[in-house]
């Protein structure tokens, strides 16, 4: 648009042609009905608010992976319905009404979820866990067997905690919107190979998190930062 100006955040470092596109046509267009709103008062009036917290959280995770968003309130619905007009058509589709008796957070185990990312102590599926500490400027995960055994020997064991752990260490980072230094304390692996599955199995989990991670290989220790 001629006579105007964008400012580009840190947050856009990275991030693709395509979103910046969109989210500069939907710049173009809030401002066009803002200055169409001005022209239509004739006394003191709201011309623009800021979103609400579902257009926020919509705007934040809104991505090509998104397959449902789901909401149970109705207000909700039909501000994400008319947010998504202009900001993303297609993605309207994507928007679905909960009408069912049971609590949303129940039905899709989201208390239990919530109950797990303020537990210090998280139960992995084989068995094993991890124990989550947050300091001032740090987060300390150790990984941990548990009451997982395995069914062949202690290093395949090892292995499948470590995969098992790095996976759902990724995730209670996104849950709990952990940052800063992150030291985690694998159990020590004799194999180079199996040291670099879990390098790579936590490289990977992390991709999903929209903050961005510098990862510092696997030390003697078992320590990753």
């Amino acid at each position: 648009m001629e006579g105007y100006g964008l400012i580009a955040r840190t947050a856009s470092s990275g991030v693709s042609k395509k979103l910046l596109k969109k989210d500069y046509d939907y710049l173009s267009k809030l401002w066009v009905d803002i200055k169409k709103k001005e022209k239509k008062l004739t006394t003191k009036g709201l011309i623009h608010t800021e979103m609400g917290v579902g257009q926020r959280v919509v705007r934040e995770i809104l991505s090509d992976e998104v397959e449902t968003i789901i909401v149970d309130n109705n207000e909700s619905y039909k501000n994400l319905l008319k947010y998504l007009s202009q900001y993303d058509p297609k993605a309207k589709k994507l928007i679905k009404k909960y009408n069912d008796d049971e609590p949303i957070f129940e039905h899709y185990g989201i208390e239990h979820e919530i109950a797990r990312a303020l537990d210090r102590r998280v139960w992995l599926k084989s068995g094993g866990y991890i124990i989550i500490d947050q300091a001032e400027a740090s987060v300390i995960i150790d990984v941990n067997t548990g009451r997982f055994v395995g069914s062949r020997n202690l290093e395949d064991t090892i292995l499948t905690t470590n995969l098992e752990a790095a996976k759902e260490i990724a995730y209670q980072l996104r849950l709990r919107n952990l940052g800063g230094i992150i030291v985690i304390d694998f159990i020590d692996m004799e194999k180079e190979e199996n040291k670099e599955k879990v390098l790579a199995t936590l490289e990977e989990a992390l991709k999903k998190d929209k903050a961005k991670t510098n990862v510092i290989g696997l030390s003697e220790l078992g320590l990753v930062e």
